[in-house]
């Protein structure tokens, strides 16, 4: 194998980790996951609340129950927009 195809030693983190090592960076990844996926979900929750709320109020304001829709779907929208945004600003949702 030639030195411009073999691995380096950063590219491999658990090249040379012990095995309580390996265990406890899999568990911390697996928390660092676990809490990303719950920020994704709590984004997606509080648009639908704020955002479908807000449709909802203007609708019965305005007497056009339609803008509850239209304002679930932009929530839904700004909501998916920020997470790719997160998720694409460094590798990490949960800064």
């Amino acid at each position: 194998m030639s030195p411009t195809t073999r691995p380096s030693s950063e590219e491999e983190p658990g090249r040379f980790e012990s095995e309580e090592q390996k265990a406890e960076r899999e568990r911390v990844e697996a928390r660092q996951l676990d809490r990303d996926l719950w920020t994704i979900v709590g984004h997606m929750a509080a648009s639908l609340l704020v955002y479908g709320g807000v449709g909802y109020l203007l609708g019965r304001w305005l007497g056009h129950p339609i803008l509850l829709l239209f304002g679930l779907l932009l929530g839904m929208a700004i909501s998916l927009v920020y997470t790719i945004w997160l998720a694409n600003r460094g590798g990490r949702l949960h800064r």
